[in-house]
């Protein structure tokens, strides 16, 4: 698998140095450019969302760069374990009309999520727990002339619900009963390209 994870999420180590009593006074880092989170590896766009995911660019931005970077199956876990779901969802509930947030962060959310082995499915568990489900419906909800938020949304619901398990089908229930399903249908007659 991937190595190292990137430090832990609850340390406050690094920095500059310095004493303690001027971390106060030390400005907090300037949200990154566009070109700079596109040029970004799994974690330095996970650690973004994190630190800038208030500001709308960025998420996009840092939601985008995720999307594309978890295509990719090596990626998947890593993404996880430097905190990229959970910054992805944050930046899902913080954005909610803001329909390029809500596309690219369905889609990131989707890819973490694909997998069905034992990772993977911790995965897919981690981001039902943390209100994956309902964030894909609230997207769809929101936006449903968008076809791409249409998609990206079926796409996450599908993948947070996918197992046979019985996990898998308390997740698909969830689904069911925030509306889910109906939605997908909605979405696919709006939208039959």
């Amino acid at each position: 698998g991937c190595g190292g994870g990137g430090g832990g999420g609850s340390s406050s180590g690094g920095g500059s140095g310095g004493s303690s009593h001027s971390a106060a006074h030390v400005p907090a880092a300037a949200p990154p450019s566009d070109a700079e989170v596109r040029a970004m590896g799994v974690a330095a766009a996970a650690a973004a969302l994190r630190a800038h995911g208030s500001v709308s660019r960025v998420a996009l931005a840092a939601c985008g760069r995720l999307a594309d970077l978890c295509k990719e199956e090596e990626n998947r876990q890593a993404a996880a374990d430097t905190g990229a779901l959970e910054a992805i969802m944050a930046a899902l509930q913080a954005h909610p009309q803001d329909a390029g947030v809500q596309h690219y962060g369905c889609w990131a959310m989707g890819y973490v999520c694909l997998g069905n082995d034992a990772a993977g499915l911790a995965r897919i568990q981690r981001a039902a727990d943390a209100g994956g489900i309902e964030l894909a419906v609230t997207a769809l909800q929101a936006h449903p002339q968008v076809a791409v938020v249409q998609l990206g949304g079926c796409m996450a619901m599908g993948s947070v619900c996918s197992g046979t398990d019985a996990a898998a089908l308390a997740r698909m229930q969830r689904a069911a009963d925030a509306g889910g399903i109906e939605l997908a249908v909605t979405a696919l007659q709006a939208h039959p390209q």
